[in-house]
């Protein structure tokens, strides 16, 4: 086996993703430094939409989600999801504005396509500037700057001509076709090799241990089918709040 493979299939406008981003890739470094002789990970970011129809207009994202959830809702949203993502060591803040993440797709999927090794870097400076430093996943300017930082384009202006044309749009509509077809409800959604699934910000321990079962049910294929093999905290399509789990709706 030359790789592990991990695809995710995410949305910049989720919380969790960025968690369960950040978790997936602290439990394999833990999973290097107990296994040094162990094939390096791949992981692939790819898109999902909570919201279709969020257009490219910037709207108030506080204004979104009391409108969407109502004020009570929205506030205990404010209230778990600031902590939540403090713990992880990133910043919270839930002002700013809200658009399409259509275009942040796009980028993250020409990464991947042209620069693999700067797709996940790229994807973590768009997650944290949308939900702690009120960047919005429409603004082609700093999408631009993103861009030239992790050496998807030369300058600022390849990268800007570029997100005004329609390249990739094809490959992600795609790419949301998939995710639905594969059944994915909530995310952040794992799939492992090509057949093992998991959803949801379950925390960097116990994906650590679910990369390990993974590595035994490889080395004993006869141990158990492939699935769905965990569920942590998600985003997904449906206007609910559970708890401390905050799932983004999307109107019918």
């Amino acid at each position: 086996m030359s790789v592990k493979k991990i695809d995710i299939t995410s949305d910049v406008n989720c919380p969790f993703c960025l968690i369960g981003v950040k978790q997936i890739l602290n439990a394999t470094e833990k999973y290097k430094a107990k296994h040094p002789s162990s094939p390096d990970f791949q992981i692939r970011l790819l898109p999902y939409r909570l919201d279709p129809n969020l257009t490219p207009e910037p709207k108030s994202r506080e204004e979104y989600y009391r409108k969407r959830f109502g004020d009570a809702k929205a506030e205990m949203i404010f209230k778990t999801m600031g902590p939540k993502l403090e713990s992880m060591g990133f910043k919270a803040d839930f002002g700013g504005t809200l658009s399409s993440t259509h275009l942040a797709h796009r980028l993250q999927t020409y990464a991947l396509l042209t620069k693999p090794n700067n797709q996940v870097p790229l994807a973590m400076d768009v997650f944290e500037g949308f939900h702690g430093y009120k960047k919005d996943p429409s603004d082609k300017q700093w999408l631009s700057q993103l861009a030239t930082k992790h050496e998807i384009f030369q300058t600022e202006k390849e990268a800007l001509d570029w997100l005004n044309g329609n390249e990739c749009d094809e490959e992600v509509t795609k790419g949301y076709l998939i995710a639905q077809r594969l059944g994915v409800t909530g995310v952040p959604f794992f799939v492992f090799q090509d057949k093992y699934a998991a959803s949801g910000a379950m925390g960097e321990e116990e994906l650590l241990k679910l990369l390990e079962e993974i590595d035994q049910r490889e080395s004993t294929p006869t141990q158990g089918s492939n699935g769905l093999l965990a569920q942590g905290d998600s985003c997904a399509p449906i206007c609910s709040v559970h708890g401390e789990t905050c799932k983004i709706a999307h109107e019918a």
